[in-house]
């Protein structure tokens, strides 16, 4: 689903709407949210 609205979106509308989902899962569910930025510094780290 998210690849089809990256498609149908501008860039800018994307990661507006990529801002606002994120401050939701932020506020609303901390440790979703921790876990998530875990798990994305943790893909950083690794090698391509």
């Amino acid at each position: 689903m998210v690849h089809h609205l990256h498609r149908k979106m501008s860039p800018a509308d994307f990661v507006q709407g990529a801002r606002v989902w994120m401050a939701v899962l932020r506020d609303q569910h901390a440790e979703e949210y921790r876990e998530l930025l875990l798990e994305l510094s943790q893909q950083e780290q690794q090698p391509a």
